[in-house]
Parts: structure tokens; C-alpha cells; sequence
């Protein structure tokens, strides 16, 4: 069975509020700032019955987020990379005393399940709350998709079920 991928997006996406004084706009974010977002990703030839795989990058992501495709929800969402209760306390410090607040890029790989995928996709990302007054501050980056596509009638591997069929039987005689 063939593989192909889907880039859904190889631009930094930030979320969340930033409203414990940072910046509003960062140099490490090449989009403004969101809540949610939706991004629209196409799989041609997807073979609806298969797992297929969602890899992205992450960076800062204080508490578990919510991800879906297709109204889906893609269980485990984003995975935590740094202590939630640093992130609420206050703006991220660079001093030695304080590198519980330092973020680092995670590699992401999720497990898509059968029938959730098609032709023309949704991926939706939402930021969680942290506390009531803050919403949680992160990155995503590099986001793809990689599927099974569905084998092709009259493709490379020697056209239609019954043309292979009658090739086995000439091999047999």
C-alpha cells in the first residue's frame, strides 16, 4: 500500500492571550496571535479504512491542548513541555534562577484513526485555559499528515483484479 503526506502548515501558528505582559509580537512568530484556528489540508486517494499519522512541532505548551480533525477529536491532544505552575505565576524570566519557564521545541506524533480522514480535511487547534483570566501560550509549527492511499484500478502493480486473476492462472499451466 502506497504512503503519501499532506503539509497542513510549515508556518509558526502562535496561541493563546499573552496576557501576562509579553510581547504581542514575538520575532519566534512569523502569525499573529489566536485562540483557535482552523486549517484546511487536503489527502487525495486517502484510504478512509487506514490509521494514518499527524507530526508537528511544539513549543511552551503549559497545559494538555485540544486538537481535532474533522470534528474528530485526536485523543492525547498536545502533550505538556513545561511546568504549568511557572507559566501561570508570571512572564517567562531568562535568569538562572528561573528556567522552569524556558520552553523547548517537542516533536509530536499522533495517531489519526480510521475514518476520520477524506478527500478535503479540517485540522482545528484551540488554546486551553489556564487559569480563569489566562489562556495558555504556545506554538505550533510544521504541521503533517501522513496517509495510506487507496490502491488504483488499472494502476502500476498490472491493472484491474480480473487481468491479475487471469495472469495467476497462465502461471499455473
Amino acid at each position: 500500500m502506497a504512503l503519501d503526506f499532506s503539509i497542513v502548515t510549515d508556518v509558526r501558528q502562535r496561541f493563546g492571550d499573552y496576557a501576562r505582559g509579553e510581547k504581542e509580537s514575538a520575532p519566534e512568530a512569523d502569525t499573529p496571535i489566536g485562540l483557535e484556528r482552523s486549517f484546511a489540508f487536503r489527502c487525495p486517494s486517502v484510504d478512509r479504512r487506514q490509521f494514518a499519522i499527524l507530526l508537528f512541532q511544539t513549543l511552551g505548551v503549559a497545559l494538555r491542548q485540544g486538537l481535532e480533525i474533522n470534528g474528530q477529536t485526536i485523543f492525547g491532544g498536545i502533550a505538556p513541555s513545561v511546568d504549568p505552575a511557572a507559566r501561570i505565576l508570571g512572564p517567562r524570566s531568562p535568569s538562572a534562577d528561573d528556567l522552569t519557564t524556558l520552553a523547548t521545541w517537542n516533536g509530536n506524533v499522533m495517531l489519526i484513526h480510521p475514518g476520520v480522514l477524506q478527500e478535503s480535511n479540517i485540522l482545528r487547534i484551540r488554546a486551553a485555559d489556564a487559569t480563569a483570566a489566562n489562556i495558555d501560550d504556545f506554538l505550533v509549527d510544521n504541521v503533517v499528515v501522513v496517509f495510506k492511499t487507496a490502491q488504483q484500478v488499472g494502476g502500476s502493480r498490472g491493472g484491474t483484479a480480473k487481468a491479475g486473476k487471469k495472469r495467476a492462472k497462465k502461471r499455473k499451466k
